[in-house]
């Protein structure tokens, strides 16, 4: 990358080096590069007094726009070069309207002495007057350049930046064509056409304008800008990155371009590199709220949690709250939830009051995200995928089922995850059974029974939505099976028996298992199920059966102990014996 960087730097820095008048430098002023346009004519060394003159007098102009107080000092040098040359006097002139309108008078005319002739002289004083927001001299003067020579085609490139300003679009457009009609090499009319079709969204006219460019200057600062941002928008960030990094091979980019830069690294998943990008830029505009943005996402993607916490609550400290997006606070709503301890026993230290606090703040972020944004659907996937996490399923049920309203075409695991919820949230309510039974009134059971069945009821639904869209995976057959399994648990808690409500679930899924279990990852899986089957069996005392799906637990895992001590207490054999054949 350094390679590349150096190789097209040397382009650009050729371009200024041969340079023989101000042209480039006067692309870049026009087209509001004022860093390029400054080291374009700092390096300008043609010894033309004019050429001197002109470029002090830009020099002199980027000084006024980045409202520093060295325009006056320039316009002084750019008299000083040449005292025969306009420039210096319609610069003077400028700082002069507004102060003494007559002084400035003086020094305009002063600068048609020298200009009688030239159409630019007429085109910038009336640039002058028109940024004293003195429209009608303005106008004279264009008519004075007119008058000069009406093929200038800065006349019509400056009637249409004036247009531009007043918002009058459509005839701005007309006179940047008019300017390509009287000179079609005129880059600037061409990128200021290409910029207004960016901003009607026909990206499409936009490229066909910076083509033109292209076809004559392929490293043209100001039209790879322009494609950058482009491809930018258009998603493709590979093509975007490529023109970003042209431009900041010349060496004197301006800050926001390592900002789009950054950015475009990070949509094309270069989070490393967007990273350390993010990092400079904040070192130069630390208030930059998007490069912000950015550095506090790449550290989240890269796992870097705390960083991106911190760096997402200062963003939400110094912002106005207007400009914080959704996606700021479901990223927090993520983080947070990343950096709240959970123990490894499934269980929370809710009686913390850090912990209280976390949570607090963490589910206020997510019902923010909802608030800017309530009809996205991930707002509320994250929301349930954070409840769930701090093992709130009866919180997580509800925000998935709002995400699966809103997404039809929610991925297959968001809705097992949704059914391990109803499992989850059911299990409560079986443990509350199986704990108090004893001490509950009738009342209290039958709404213990209600609650626990509303959740199997949306967990069974849940699987057969997964059987009905994957019927060939396996996992809404193993999902139902361990949903109906609680109901055989409930059932057994109250009379010791093991009714079978999952059994036909477990062997369809078994079945499935088997069929899928070429990386033997599902071992586990078809061990839980057996081990049903036992329970199952051994409750209806069917001592035959016991044995045989306990041997196939051993087939499968030959060190695993309950299936051992079953086999053990039944004094049967670890493997089936053949028939002896009559």
């Amino acid at each position: 990358m350094k390679k590349i960087f150096f190789i097209l730097g040397l382009i650009a820095l050729s371009q200024v080096i041969s340079a023989q008048d101000n042209s480039k430098g006067i692309e870049y002023y026009e087209a509001g590069l004022f860093d390029f346009a400054k080291t374009f004519f700092e390096q300008q060394k043609n010894t033309n007094t004019d050429i001197q003159a002109e470029k002090y007098y830009y020099l002199g102009l980027i000084s006024i726009a980045e409202n520093t107080d060295s325009a006056s000092l320039l316009f002084d040098k750019a008299i000083a070069a040449n005292a025969k040359s306009p420039w210096g006097y319609i610069g003077r002139g400028r700082l002069e309207l507004a102060t003494n309108e007559k002084d400035a008078a003086a020094s305009f005319k002063k600068a048609e002495s020298f200009g009688k002739k030239d159409a630019a002289v007429q085109v910038n004083i009336a640039k002058a007057y028109f940024a004293n927001k003195q429209k009608e001299q303005a106008t004279a003067y264009i008519d004075k350049a007119k008058k000069i020579n009406p093929q200038y085609s800065g006349i019509y490139l400056t009637e249409g930046d004036f247009l531009m300003q007043d918002e009058n679009v459509g005839d701005a457009m007309g006179k940047y064509e008019q300017a390509q009609y009287f000179n079609t090499k005129d880059k600037l009319s061409t990128l200021k056409l290409a910029r207004m079709y960016v901003k009607m969204g026909r990206n499409d006219l936009a490229l066909d304008q910076l083509n033109s460019i292209f076809s004559t200057d392929a490293n043209n600062i100001p039209a790879t800008i322009v494609y950058g941002e482009i491809k930018n928008s258009e998603g493709k960030f590979k093509e975007a990155i490529e023109a970003f990094e042209k431009v900041i091979a010349t060496g004197n980019a301006p800050i926001n371009i390592y900002e789009r830069y950054a950015q475009a690294l990070y949509f094309d998943k270069q989070f490393e590199k967007s990273l350390a990008q993010t990092k400079h830029c904040l070192q130069q505009n630390p208030s930059n709220l998007a490069t912000m943005r950015i550095q506090a996402y790449n550290n989240y993607e890269l796992g870097n949690y705390k960083d991106a916490q911190t760096q997402l609550e200062h963003l939400m400290k110094v912002a106005n709250p207007k400009n914080i997006i959704y996606l700021d606070y479901i990223t927090l709503g993520e983080v947070m939830t990343k950096n709240t301890p959970k123990s490894v026993t499934g269980k929370t230290n809710q009686d913390t009051a850090e912990y209280v606090n976390a949570r607090r703040k963490i589910i206020e972020s997510f019902e923010k995200a909802i608030e800017l944004q309530p009809k996205l659907a991930d707002t509320y996937k994250e929301f349930a995928g954070s409840y769930y996490s701090f093992f709130d399923y009866a919180k997580a049920i509800p925000m998935y089922e709002k995400y699966f309203e809103l997404n039809p075409n929610y991925l297959t695991m968001d809705m097992f995850t949704y059914s391990d919820a109803c499992l989850n949230a059911a299990k409560i309510y079986l443990a509350s059974y199986t704990q108090n039974k004893d001490k509950m009134t009738p009342a209290q059971l039958e709404e213990n029974k209600n609650s626990f069945m509303s959740y199997i009821n949306k967990g069974i639904e849940a699987n057969n939505k997964i059987i009905q869209r994957a019927p060939d995976l396996y996992l809404g057959y193993y999902g139902k099976a361990r949903v109906n399994a609680l109901v055989d648990d409930y059932e057994r808690a109250g009379n010791g028996k093991v009714p079978g409500i999952a059994k036909a679930s477990f062997e369809e899924a078994i079945e499935k298992m088997i069929a899928q279990n070429g990386d033997q990852k599902l071992n586990n899986n078809i061990i839980e199920g057996y081990n049903y089957l036992s329970a199952y069996y051994i409750s209806n005392g069917d001592v035959k059966s016991t044995i045989d799906v306990n041997q196939k637990i051993l087939l499968i895992n030959p060190n695993d102990e309950r299936a051992t001590y079953v086999l053990q207490k039944l004094n049967a054999p670890k493997t089936a014996t053949a028939t002896p054949k009559k």
